[in-house]
C-alpha cells in the first residue's frame, strides 16, 4: 500500500490484486471506486464497431423485404393450407427452441471448462500500467451479463472470439454491446472511427483495447449546474 489510507474497498480487492506491483495501487483503488462516474456520463449513438461483421445496408433491405415476401406468402398459403402452415410453423419454433438449448448447453459447457476463473484472470491479460482497470471491468461484466441467459457468472477469457465463442455477432455489439460498455466505464462512443481497433473487434481483449483507446465522455449536465 502506498499509504494508511490506501485501503480496497468491497468488490475492489480483486482486480488490485491483479494488478502489476510497479503500478500504483491508489492510482487503480481510485479508478475502480469510480465506476460510479458512468452514470453521469452522456452517451451517443452507437459506432460500428466490426463494420466487416454488419451486412451492408442494401443487404438489409434485401433481408427485410424477404421477410415481407415470405410473410405475405405464409398467409396466403394459410388460408387455403391452414394444417400444413401451422406444421411448418411448429416445426420452425421447435428447431429455434433446439438450436438455442445447443448453445445454452455448449455455453455452460465451456464455463464448467473454466470453473475457478474469474475476473481476475481476465485482468492479468493487460498491463493495467496503460490499460484503465475500469475498461477492464467493464468489458468482462458486461460480457457476463449478455450471457447471463445461457450461463451465470460466465467466465470470461481475454481470448474469446465474440462471435464464435461467445455467440455476439455485430448487431449485438453495436446497438447493445457498445452502448453498456460505453455507460459502465464513462468512455464516449465518438470519433470511434478514428480509433486504431475500429472495424478489428474480434475478442474480448479487442473490446478492451477499443474502449481504453476513446475518449472519456463529457459529465451530462444536472439540475445543479
Amino acid at each position: 500500500m502506498d499509504s494508511a489510507h490506501d485501503v480496497p474497498a468491497p468488490g475492489t480487492a480483486c482486480l488490485a490484486s491483479c494488478t502489476p506491483p510497479r503500478c500504483g495501487m491508489s492510482l487503480i483503488i481510485y479508478t475502480c471506486l469510480d465506476m460510479r462516474r458512468s452514470s453521469r456520463r452522456q452517451i451517443p449513438s452507437p459506432a460500428r464497431l466490426v463494420p466487416h461483421l454488419v451486412p451492408h445496408i442494401w443487404q438489409r433491405v434485401a433481408f427485410w423485404s424477404f421477410i415481407a415476401i415470405l410473410a405475405c406468402a405464409t398467409g396466403t398459403i394459410s388460408v387455403a393450407h391452414p394444417a400444413a402452415t401451422a406444421l411448418t410453423v411448429t416445426a420452425l419454433v421447435s428447431c429455434g427452441a433446439w438450436l438455442n438449448n445447443r448453445e445454452k448447453t455448449r455455453l455452460q459447457a465451456l464455463a464448467a471448462a473454466r470453473n475457478g476463473e474469474s475476473i481476475c484472470g481476465f485482468a492479468r491479460s493487460f498491463d493495467l500500467r496503460s490499460t484503465d482497470p475500469l475498461v477492464v471491468r467493464a468489458v468482462y461484466e458486461q460480457l457476463q451479463e449478455e450471457l447471463l441467459s445461457y450461463q451465470k457468472s460466465f467466465p470470461v477469457r481475454a481470448p474469446d472470439r465474440l462471435e464464435e465463442e461467445l455467440g455476439l455477432d455485430g448487431d449485438d455489439l453495436d446497438m447493445s454491446v457498445a452502448p453498456a460498455i460505453a455507460r459502465r466505464s464513462g468512455r464516449s462512443l465518438e470519433g470511434a472511427q478514428s480509433n486504431p481497433h475500429y472495424g478489428r473487434v474480434m475478442t474480448a481483449s479487442d473490446l478492451v483495447y477499443f474502449f481504453n483507446c476513446q475518449s472519456e465522455a463529457p459529465p451530462q449536465p444536472t439540475a445543479f449546474h
